[in-house]
């Protein structure tokens, strides 16, 4: 195993479980600090200002999903084509990625910001939000929204360092905004009594200042590896190239969290304790399923240098330890949510009202740590789609997940009850998982590349 230039892995020589092992585990616990600090956000907020008030920052917390997916989707445009060019050792070419791809977020960012304002009201009614959490979750939406160019930029400047095989340095930063997050939601919400809007507050500075502090990074990382500028801020060709990826996929990240707005919608009609038990139970579920959606990202990171320098036999060797570290963390965390689903659900709230929210929480993780090797299968092989550039199924198999589980919801919910929001959740995974082993037997993902090797 040796790195390429300085901090940066080469992902393209050495034993391929010790490669993704050194790789995946600072993805991993970046975002396990991620989710730490939205449960710290959502502990917070359900312990010192109520059910209600968890209850309203979950459901808003289900739009601002549909803008971070979004971020996201479009930065693994970068990420793919990054990294297939690091595999290639196409090192000006990377530079002009960067560049490109950051300039494109900053004024899309600012285009949401002013959209968001305008319209988080609207939107809340139309998700039929109870009325007595109305005027919470506007001022979770209007405050959170004013960093929307920092959600955009720093979803793609962390796509860039990932690329080039330095997932240390987001790691860093990911800290650093924990930190800061549990600070501001102590100050804003304890000390300055600011509500729900303190926890939005808190969010968007500490997204702001890492997000700030990370371009200085990453600037400084590109001139010492690649010693030269960019001949051009923006590169048209570039772009259509990183596009042809990031438009599928920052669509179909959309697109799953309009559907989670749309299983919200059915949430809602359940009242403010399944709510309140919803998404408390997804904070955890999220929190969980941690290690197989980041060990993906990390073999997408892996399978794109492999593709790129054409190496795509080592592939597999990667896929086969990934499924086994998945596999293995998977079930030791369906141990904890079979054994005391009650416990994590009552850290997110106490006081009145607090059982019937633990009851619905702790209900949808029996049901869906039962499954979660299953996801683990999924995630894992779908992200050898995602490296490779393979997005017609990559972005298909999201899709019909997603699918299954929102039609589970609208046509059997009332039918069977709330217990059908956490088993479409299942039904969704244990569906997708068939189509997604077959096509990667299959092998026809390999035939996508989008550079050519200089190697």
């Amino acid at each position: 195993m040796k790195k390429s230039r300085k901090d940066t892995l080469d992902m393209t020589e050495g034993n391929p479980a010790k490669v993704l092992l050194a790789f995946a585990v600072p993805v991993i616990l970046s975002n396990l600090f991620q989710q730490f600090y939205n449960m710290i956000d959502s502990l917070i907020v359900g312990n010192y200002l109520g059910a209600d008030a968890l209850a309203a920052v979950g459901s808003a917390g289900v739009i601002t999903a549909v803008i971070v997916q979004l971020a996201s989707g479009l930065a693994l445009g970068a990420s793919v084509v990054i990294a297939q060019y690091s595999g290639a050792g196409k090192w000006k070419e990377i530079r002009l990625c960067m560049t490109t791809i950051l300039l494109f977020a900053a004024v899309l960012g600012v285009m949401v910001t002013v959209l968001t304002q305008l319209a988080a009201g609207q939107v809340l009614l139309f998700l039929k939000t109870p009325q007595e959490l109305l005027e919470y979750s506007i001022d979770y939406l209007t405050i959170y929204f004013w960093g929307s160019a920092a959600i955009f930029l720093y979803n793609a400047e962390n796509a860039v360092f990932i690329a080039v095989g330095d997932s240390k340095t987001p790691l860093y930063f990911l800290i650093l905004a924990f930190f800061l997050n549990v600070a501001g939601d102590l100050f804003f919400i304890l000390i300055c009594s600011m509500g729900v809007g303190g926890s939005a507050l808190a969010t968007t500075l500490s997204q702001v200042v890492c997000t700030v502090l990370s371009s200085v990074v990453l600037e400084r990382k590109m001139r010492r590896l690649f010693a030269e500028k960019a001949e051009r801020l923006f590169d048209r060709t570039e772009f259509v190239r990183m596009m042809r990826i990031a438009v599928p996929a920052a669509l179909q990240q959309s697109v799953v969290s309009l559907g989670s707005v749309c299983v919200q919608t059915v949430t809602n009609g359940f009242g403010p304790a399944v709510m309140a038990g919803c998404s408390a139970a997804n904070k955890a579920v999220n929190l969980v399923s941690t290690i197989p959606i980041n060990w993906g990202n990390a073999l997408s990171g892996f399978v794109g240098q492999n593709i790129g320098a054409g190496k795509p036999e080592r592939i597999g060797r990667g896929v086969k330890a990934s499924l086994l570290a998945c596999g293995t963390a998977s079930l030791v965390m369906t141990l904890f949510m079979e054994l005391a689903p009650e416990t994590m659900i009552g850290w997110f709230v106490e006081g009145e009202g607090a059982a019937e929210v633990i009851r619905a929480g702790a209900s949808y993780l029996r049901v869906t740590g039962l499954f979660l090797v299953i996801f683990s299968i999924y995630m894992i092989i779908k992200s050898v789609f995602k490296g490779a550039g393979d997005m017609n199924w990559f972005v298909g198999l999201t899709l019909g997940s997603l699918g299954i589980r929102v039609l589970c919801a609208f046509l059997l919910a009332p039918v069977f009850g709330e217990s059908i929001l956490w088993w479409s959740v299942v039904a969704g995974w244990c569906v997708s998982v068939v189509p997604t082993v077959l096509h990667y037997v299959g092998g026809s993902w390999k035939k996508h590349s989008l550079v050519r090797s200089q190697r």
